[in-house]
């Protein structure tokens, strides 16, 4: 019996002695679990990834912009061929003056309507406001021709303008300015004629405002 005793003491006084690691591994293995806390980071990053789009605007630019060049590629189909430069105050349409008059004239040819009724377009997609008609020469012969010219071909171009129907209803202002205002040289870098250049600066201009 003292014997059985004796064993009895001793497996108790062991298991009291044993380690507690088994009851204590759930808790020391959450606290340290890498992944768990990884997660928990990708969760924020995502949600605020997820979030940068309604801030940030991305999307909404892009939008914008596709809209824009959706407007800019339906005017460019109406007025194909036209030479337009654009400023900030304005969109400057350049008409040749070889495409609408014969050489030395101010009467408009057979095949000027077709130009004329390209720019009589964008006149009525245009803002309110008047728009500019000025006639301009290239740089051969007597200055005070040219800028007589040029006047009469602005006239006359703002004349055609004033019979269209959704365009007559405007303001027209028109000038000349003969050839005191190139947009091209009318002789090389050696001095010789420049007869592109030359051709360029023959024009009509029409502004419209923005």
């Amino acid at each position: 019996m003292m014997r059985l005793a004796s064993l009895s003491i001793g497996a108790a006084l062991l298991a009291a002695c044993s380690p507690g690691g088994r009851d204590d591994a759930p808790a020391g293995d959450a606290a340290t679990d890498a992944p768990a806390g990884a997660a928990t980071t990708g969760g924020a990053d995502a949600t605020a990834a997820d979030a940068s789009p309604a801030t940030g605007g991305g999307p909404a630019s892009s939008t914008t912009a596709s809209a824009m060049t959706g407007t800019v590629s339906d005017l460019k189909g109406d007025v194909s061929g036209l030479d337009i430069r654009v400023t900030d105050t304005a969109t400057i349409v350049d008409l040749p003056a070889d495409a609408l008059f014969e050489f030395d004239k101010a009467d408009l040819t057979p095949g000027a309507e077709g130009e004329l009724r390209k720019a009589a377009e964008l006149i009525r997609k245009a803002p309110p406001g008047a728009i500019e008609v000025i006639g301009h020469s290239d740089a051969k012969g007597d200055d005070a021709y040219n800028l007589r010219l040029s006047e009469r071909r602005a006239r006359t171009v703002a004349d055609w303008f004033a019979d269209q129907v959704g365009v007559r209803q405007r303001a027209f202002g028109v000038s000349g300015k003969g050839e005191t205002d190139p947009i091209a040289p009318n002789q090389t870098a050696e001095g010789k004629d420049d007869a592109a250049g030359r051709a360029r600066n023959r024009r009509v201009e029409v502004i419209l405002p923005r």
